[in-house]
């Protein structure tokens, strides 16, 4: 599949302005736009300490697969890279643990 470097180009100078993303984010966001996939923005340096908390604290209640597939999911959400201003590009459903795992510590 073929995609418009100058839409997606234009698309990322866009958010850039408009949002203050970084040109990484920015360029991260607009591809997802372009192939259709579904992404948010997350301050995640903000927020690493009390995911971390909360996954202690789950980590000695697992007793079922749900349970232990949101201790991945956040545990993965750690390693995702920040640029400068601590956002980080995720899915919808890693960046709504997240702020449940933020939420309820």
């Amino acid at each position: 599949m073929k995609y418009s470097m100058v839409m997606i180009m234009n698309r990322a100078w866009q958010l850039r302005k408009s949002k203050g993303y970084t040109m990484t984010t920015a360029l991260r966001l607009a591809w997802a736009e372009a192939k259709g996939k579904k992404v948010y923005t997350f301050h995640l340096e903000n927020a690493k300490a009390a995911i971390r908390t909360y996954l202690l604290n789950l980590a000695q209640s697992i007793t079922d697969i749900h349970q232990q597939h949101k201790y991945d999911i956040l545990h993965a959400a750690l390693l995702v890279p920040c640029d400068a201003d601590g956002l980080a590009v995720m899915e919808g459903k890693t960046v709504g643990l997240c702020k449940y795992a933020c939420r309820n510590i």
